[in-house]
């Protein structure tokens, strides 16, 4: 028997994991993948990512420096330990070739290792997100903060890319420092951030400069997240008040489409790698779906819970998944329809026949009151 297909995850701030099966035109599917009982508002949901290159696990962390791993084949938690780190919540995750990485807001990095003892990486400064790179398996990206974004070799625990301030104002002051999120661009060594002061930052490492390559400003917007599109060269970014842009990094850059219909601010973006589909979570509850060209809204669902972390296949998109949705198999299903067919035909048929039961039999005198709207013939 073949189970449902999940093609989205979302993490809430009472701590429950859920999977959404999202399908253009049809309801949003959504279950609870964990325990309602275990769920509190006092350790939510802060970091989720694949742990492993074929999507077949999730690893989770909590506030409380709770990891859980949770395997798609065997729907069920393979992991729950405690990963204690510095203080705070955990701000970044991943498991890579046996591997677990944490980063926590106090600015520390640990690798877990099986068999040897674990290595911690100080990032110098509080942080807001860590993410690890897609095309290289020991880079990692950190920012936070005045902690501007740093590149790290998880293997040798050495840096390997410190970003330098952009220049001072036309005042000359200081441009504080505040990295929000991070996102490699597909297929090369650059790397895009948002800013809490509106400004999305492209910085390339291959190349001598430690400044930005391209620095772009969306106006009046603290920019809280931010994910690569499948178009090239263009990245999607979020800001607290709940606008939504698609960005264009080439040249001096550009900001182009604003994608609407959000209440609150955006926690989260996610985007197809092969589709031109934009997920996004919002503090008002709401799980959407956006059309990266034709700016349209194609779905929207209200979650119940509030929404904290959101993480999508990379060939994410809206079509009928072909495993079944449920349990039950084909037979199963098929003898379930026709019995419900049956049931309707039996109860429309007990209709017809009290119908007919209670019409009167022709030539039968009608009681009084029945006849009103017969005409009188004149005598």
């Amino acid at each position: 028997m073949k189970s449902v297909y999940f093609n989205a995850f979302v993490g809430t701030a009472s701590g429950v994991f859920k999977g959404v099966t999202a399908v253009e035109k049809c309801d949003l599917y959504v279950k609870n993948l964990d325990s309602l009982k275990s769920a509190t508002n006092k350790n939510p949901i802060t970091s989720m990512n694949w742990g492993d290159g074929f999507e077949e696990e999730v690893v989770i962390g909590y506030g409380s420096q709770l990891v859980k791993i949770y395997n798609l084949k065997t729907r069920s938690f393979t992991m729950a330990e405690e990963k204690k780190c510095g203080d705070g919540a955990i701000i970044g995750i991943s498991r890579r070739n046996g591997v677990l990485l944490t980063a926590v807001e106090s600015g520390l990095v640990k690798l877990w290792r099986e068999g040897s003892d674990p290595l911690t990486i100080n990032t110098g400064g509080s942080l807001e997100k860590v993410r690890p790179s897609p095309h290289h398996s020991n880079i990692i990206a950190t920012g936070g903060k005045e902690n501007d974004i740093k590149l790290w070799d998880t293997q040798t625990g050495e840096q390997t890319f410190s970003a330098k301030n952009v220049r001072h104002d036309d005042l000359e002051l200081r441009v504080p420092v505040w990295i929000t999120d991070m996102a490699f661009i597909l297929n090369t060594r650059k790397v895009a951030v948002t800013t809490r002061h509106g400004y999305v930052r492209l910085y390339d490492p291959s190349t001598c400069t430690r400044r930005p390559v391209v620095s772009v400003q969306v106006p009046e917007q603290a920019l809280t997240c931010i994910s690569c599109s499948s178009k090239e060269h263009h990245v999607i970014v979020g800001s607290g008040s709940g606008q939504m842009n698609l960005v264009d990094l080439r040249s001096r850059g550009l900001v182009m489409n604003k994608y609407k219909g959000f209440v609150g601010g955006i926690k989260a973006i996610a985007c197809s790698e092969e589709e031109p589909y934009i997920a996004s979570v919002s503090l008002d509850r709401h799980f959407r779906v956006h059309h990266l060209y034709t700016k349209e809204l194609l779905l929207k669902e209200y979650m119940q819970s509030k929404l904290t972390c959101l993480l999508v296949r990379s060939n994410f998109d809206l079509t009928e998944p072909e495993r079944e949705e449920s349990g039950e198999s084909g037979e199963e299903r098929d003898k379930t329809k026709e019995e419900e067919k049956e049931k309707e035909e039996s109860s429309s048929s007990d209709e017809a026949e009290e119908i007919f039961k209670n019409m009167p039999t022709v030539g039968e005198k009608r009681p009084k009151g029945t006849n009103l709207g017969k005409k009188k013939h004149k005598s």
